[in-house]
């Protein structure tokens, strides 16, 4: 710290220097010539007071340029009379000392040193915090003197601008602006020179280019005489803010696009209970008006007496929200009331939206949900809840829907004991893979019903994350029954003793598509040589293409034929077979494919042609053995009417009973072929007797 005195009272400022406790010591006392005012040489920033020996007549002059040159300084004015004190005062010491006689000088003015030194440390310290205060600030803060010069600027006004300091102090205001900008720049200077104050908003552009929108404020510096030395001010970024307002605009159109648009209504109520305010089309519709601005409640909703009385409510403070009716239309009405801050309602804030179509589905899918086999389901991942369940569970389960929401595992106890740990073990996998999880089980009602069930699940991730898990359960009872049965038909065809064949229904080779085991046995072929092949692969030399082509006949026509046949077997070994053709009928009633089954009725047809053999012989030994007998009666007989004797007569009864006797044996025998040959024409269709017919 550093006293300077100006001046020839040396020896008065030491002693004042060295009573004045603030000071700390007279070593601090650096004395120079009145006549010489250059203090270059000392450190400038210690300098706390400047003890200034003035004479009214001669150093004003020099007290001013004193002050000009160190005006953060302050100064001690030392006069020789009361007269110079306003002098002084006019010049801007920080105080004056009067000398006069009868006092202790030294005491007093050392007292006038410590209060001067006092303020010095004191501003100092306030500037000291001013100006950390203002390099911590966020908004940049600026000094520019009246020819827009940068005179003051804080860290954050460098940092933005990205300039030193060095280079900053010699820029103009005009540097850091282009265009329209630098022209607003200049105005608001000239207005705050005129008025005082002022602000201006501008993009600021910094050294690397970036350009940053700034809201400037400004305030005139003026010296002790009102005359103008600069403006100071702060400025603000405001991209930020200029963002919001920018999304706040793309919102409200957004807001007013979708209004316009949508089936919604956006609408205020005033206080009075008129319509003031709408947006939207969706209740102007609905009522059948052309618009409800400016109409009463009693107007809008006359009809309507319960939406009436829920705005009214929302008039007095009570929010609401239901659906209603209005004409075909299903709405959704919003009523929140704004207040104020006094708590009074000053308006009422409506939005009506169109769900009728929404409505209608729910309503479809609650119907959809009644009458479907599914029972749709939706589950915590680890089954700790069970946030929905379809009404259905209660039919395919045997059991009501709340069982689930006590308890989301309970319906593991209805599945079949024979099919439960399986489903234990894909329920544990689906709480990690859940879009895995297929499965097919039995579930057991409690009075032993047994249904079949497929269920499966899809995962609901949020973020990435596993939060819900939904599936639907299939009552596939009667499917499964039909697939049962199915597979017991397939089982039976597959097993049958009689050769059975699938053709296609198309020409023109109606071709095999399935043969079962015994047609495999009788025909020696696979069921490989036998798919899309025509049943004509089993004719050969001996058969009689009359019976093949009644055959082929009957695969087009789709009639039913029973014929019997001479058939070949892969080995080429010939065998009797009974084919009988059947067509199979679709729903609509075309011929979709036709069956034929193959009987081997070589051992039938071999016996038929032994009793034809028989029934030949038969016939040749009767007419041998009846025909002598009866020309002997006939003989008799003739004599015994020609003579009448009775010797005549019973040789002709004789002859007669021979024949008789004959007969009878005939007779046994016949009806012992005739049964033969009637069991024979049981297993054949009318065989031709033409030898050419494979007789």
């Amino acid at each position: 710290m550093t006293v300077v005195h100006i001046g020839s009272a040396t020896d008065l400022i030491h002693q004042a220097v060295t009573a004045a406790s603030e000071i700390g010591s007279p070593d601090c006392l650096v004395s120079v010539d009145a006549d010489q005012l250059e203090l270059s040489s000392l450190d400038r920033a210690a300098i706390r007071v400047i003890v200034f020996e003035v004479d009214p007549e001669s150093d004003l002059d020099r007290l001013n340029e004193l002050l000009a040159a160190y005006p953060e300084v302050p100064v001690l004015a030392i006069v020789p009379e009361a007269a110079a004190v306003d002098t002084a005062i006019a010049a801007g010491v920080a105080d004056v000392f009067i000398r006069r006689d009868g006092i202790n000088e030294a005491t007093l003015l050392a007292r006038r040193i410590e209060a001067v030194a006092a303020t010095r440390t004191r501003d100092l310290r306030l500037g000291e915090s001013t100006e950390r205060l203002i390099d911590t600030i966020d908004d940049l803060f600026y000094v520019i003197d009246m020819d827009g010069t940068l005179v003051r600027w804080n860290d954050t006004f460098r940092d933005l601008t990205g300039y030193e300091d060095s280079e900053l102090a010699e820029m103009h205001a005009f540097d850091f602006f282009t265009g329209t900008d630098k022209d607003q720049i200049a105005e608001a200077i000239a207005k705050i020179s005129e008025h005082g104050s002022g602000f201006v908003e501008a993009a600021l552009v910094s050294k690397d280019g970036t350009s940053t929108p700034i809201e400037y404020t400004g305030t005139l510096i003026t010296d002790t005489d009102g005359s103008p030395e600069g403006i100071v001010g702060i400025g603000r970024d405001v991209a930020d803010r200029r963002e919001r307002e920018d999304r706040l605009v793309r919102l409200r159109q957004s807001v007013e696009t979708i209004t316009d648009n949508a089936p919604v209504t956006l609408f205020e109520v005033d206080p009075d209970g008129t319509v003031s305010s709408v947006r939207g089309k969706t209740l102007a519709r609905a009522l059948d008006q052309p618009t409800v601005q400016g109409l009463s409640l009693d107007e809008c909703f006359g009809d309507q007496p319960e939406v009436q009385g829920d705005i009214e409510a929302a008039l007095t403070g009570d929010p609401n929200r239901r659906l209603v009716d209005i004409g075909t239309s299903t709405l959704e009405l919003w009523l929140q009331p704004l207040l104020e801050e006094t708590g009074t309602v000053n308006r009422v804030i409506g939005l009506v939206l169109d769900v009728t179509a929404r409505e209608e589905r729910a309503k479809m899918l609650d119907q959809i949900q009644a009458n479907a086999g599914e029972v749709i389901w939706m589950s915590t991942p680890g089954k700790e809840a069970m946030d929905f369940i379809s009404d259905s569970y209660a039919d395919i389960w045997g059991r009501p829907p709340d069982t689930l929401r006590e308890d989301a595992m309970s319906f593991v106890e209805a599945i079949h004991p024979d099919d439960r740990d399986r489903v234990e073990a894909a329920l544990t996998e689906q709480r990690t893979d859940p879009d895995a999880y297929e499965e097919t089980y039995r579930v057991v009602h409690p009075d032993g019903t047994v249904r079949w069930v497929h269920d499966q699940a899809a995962g609901v991730y949020e973020d990435g994350e596993l939060t819900r898990i939904v599936g639907i359960a299939t009552d596939i009872t009667v499917r499964k029954r039909r697939e049962q049965e199915l597979e017991l038909k397939n089982r039976a065809i597959e097993t049958a003793p009689v050769g059975i064949a699938i053709h296609t229904a198309d020409e023109p080779t109606h071709q095999i598509t399935y043969v079962n085991e015994a047609f495999e046995s009788i025909t020696g072929y696979d069921r490989d040589e036998l798919t899309g092949r025509s049943i004509g692969l089993l004719a050969g030399e001996d058969t009689y293409s009359g019976r093949i082509e009644a055959v082929v006949d009957a695969l087009e026509t789709g009639a039913h034929l029973s014929t019997v046949a001479i058939f070949y077997r892969a080995n080429g070994t010939p065998f009797w077979g009974r084919v009988d053709i059947a067509p199979v009928v679709g729903t609509d009633g075309d011929v979709t494919h036709v069956v034929s089954f193959l009987q081997d009725v070589t051992e039938s047809k071999e016996h038929e042609q032994e009793i034809e053999r028989h029934l030949t012989e038969f016939s040749e030994v009767l007419a041998e053995d009846l025909g002598i007998p009866l020309e002997t009666a006939q003989t008799h007989l003739d004599t015994a009417l020609e003579s009448g004797s009775h010797e005549d007569i019973q040789q002709a009864e004789q002859s007669v009973n021979r024949v008789l006797s004959l007969v009878e044996d005939l007779t046994t025998v016949h009806s012992f072929s005739v049964k033969s040959r009637r069991v024979s024409e049981a297993i054949r269709d009318k065989e031709p007797t033409n030898t050419e017919q494979n007789e």
